[in-house]
């Protein structure tokens, strides 16, 4: 796994805002959760992904899950809401 730093993990994110993105959260205990949606804001701290056809309607997460392996997002040319 290629280690990443905080300010690669920012620019990968406002490099996808506004895009629709396939997300892979891994929540721990093998509970992981796929999400397709679109990136909408970002923040310094965060980021909001707003969900398509889930029960929730956006999940934020933070740079950090990126860094440790916990998220990972990849762009999505059908995953627009």
């Amino acid at each position: 796994m290629k280690k990443i730093s905080v300010d690669d993990a920012k620019t990968m994110v406002y490099g996808l805002l506004g895009k629709g993105v396939d997300v892979r959260l891994n929540r721990g205990r093998n509970k992981i959760k796929h999400y397709k949606g679109v990136l909408s804001e970002a923040h310094s701290n965060v980021f909001v992904i707003k969900l398509a056809n889930d029960i929730f309607d956006r999940i934020s997460c933070s740079y950090i899950d990126l860094i440790c392996g916990e998220l990972t997002i990849k762009p999505c040319n059908d995953c627009h809401i």
